[in-house]
């Protein structure tokens, strides 16, 4: 009965909008049953670090909405929209499934980290380890402070990005020779994964898997 009554509330007293065309929900989901139907599901994607070592790479969809309209609220500060995107990849993906050993957020440089208040990959990661139970460790450190990405021309993306980040020794030796799944929301060119892997190579890691909401295609 207490169960029927709090649906009750949060069906008719508080009811749910879609996170992007902001209609009513009946349920408690993040978007309405016709914005759903537009992720497109897309296939993992190899990136190489060296020449003996990959990485997978899995992602929901596609860069574009509804799923992109989460992503972009990281600019104006919506740590909600982090955490229903961390509800999203575990929906959508295998990651009950993946044998990971921690979960380690992209981390901001501390000055975009101020700006802005939050770490989006940070929110969604806690999301994923709440389900799964597994440790959250922040291994990497971003060291350079770097332009944003989505103003350079892909050839500058791999410059801007070289030592970038650095292994946290407060943590490093506890995870040597793991399966490391890396977080974040959005993967472009693919410059910030790699730049992140190879300072994980240090760890002689079994396997780096990652998840991001969007990859671009």
């Amino acid at each position: 009965m207490k169960n029927k009554l709090q649906q009750f509330i949060r069906t008719y007293l508080i009811p749910s909008l879609c996170a992007y065309c902001k209609s009513f929900l009946l349920d408690s989901d993040i978007f309405c049953r016709e914005c759903k139907s537009k992720i497109f599901p897309i296939v993992s994607k190899e990136i190489d670090i060296t020449q003996n070592f990959s990485i997978k790479v899995f992602a929901i969809s596609d860069y574009k909405d509804p799923l992109k309209k989460l992503i972009l609220a990281k600019g104006w500060s919506d740590t909600l929209a982090s955490y229903q995107m961390g509800q999203l990849l575990w929906e959508f993906l295998p990651l009950e499934q993946l044998d990971y050993d921690v979960i380690v957020p992209i981390p901001l440089h501390w000055t975009r980290y101020a700006w802005r208040g939050f770490n989006q990959a940070h929110e969604i990661a806690k999301v994923i380890q709440k389900k799964k139970d597994v440790p959250l460790c922040h291994l990497l450190k971003r060291v350079k402070k770097t332009a944003y990405q989505s103003t350079l021309l892909a050839s500058l993306r791999v410059e801007n990005l070289k030592e970038a980040f650095v292994l946290n020794e407060t943590y490093a030796q506890a995870y040597a020779e793991k399966h490391i799944l890396l977080v974040d929301d959005l993967m472009t060119t693919g410059s910030t994964l790699r730049s992140a892997a190879k300072a994980l190579l240090a760890l002689k890691p079994r396997k780096i898997s990652v998840v991001v909401v969007c990859r671009v295609i």
